[in-house]
């Protein structure tokens, strides 16, 4: 396999590589997986994955995901790459201070009730307004802490974030 150096910049509009992962051992297309900041607002939603195949004189994208969070993009460019675990539990803990705390998980981005598996990765993600209860700094934190999650997942522990909002009448940010 020949040494092949992953590009500074790729696409039309000259997209900057932030990581880049090489795939196959193949020396021409050499094959990377890559993620590029798209620099589009809004900002936090502005990263893509792309398959790149480098020839000498030639680079061809395809394959793209766009529209990702950094953490999303992330864990889709080590998939794609064959680097992440075979299996990822997320746990999303609800803490209510009135009634019995809540444990959803989810295997590999689907709700799972029993959560078996045999090999495992395992996420916590704990909603817990605390003393301090629910203000909106409090629910602004905790909506930015659900990117990191899957989409599945963030989408849930949003929509609790949603329910401790509505139910304090707290301005959602």
């Amino acid at each position: 396999m020949k040494r092949v150096l992953p590009p500074t910049h790729v696409g039309e509009l000259r997209w900057p590589v932030l990581s880049a992962v090489r795939v196959g051992d193949a020396d021409y297309p050499a094959e990377f997986v890559v993620i590029v900041d798209c620099g589009k607002p809004p900002f936090r939603e502005s990263y893509a994955v792309l398959r790149l195949l480098m020839w000498p004189y030639h680079i061809k994208d395809d394959q793209g995901e766009f529209d990702l969070t950094f953490a999303q993009a992330q864990r889709r460019m080590a998939e794609r790459a064959g680097l992440r675990p075979p299996v990822t539990v997320e746990v999303v803990v609800v803490r209510d201070p009135d009634a019995a705390n809540a444990y959803t998980v989810f295997v590999d981005g689907q709700h799972r009730s029993d959560a078996r598996t045999d090999r495992v990765r395992v996420v916590i993600h704990d909603i817990d307004p605390g003393a301090r209860g629910v203000s909106k700094a409090w629910v602004a934190a905790e909506l930015q802490r659900a990117h990191a999650l899957s989409p599945a997942a963030a989408a849930h522990a949003r929509s609790v974030v949603m329910g401790y909002a509505e139910d304090n009448d707290v301005a959602v940010p």
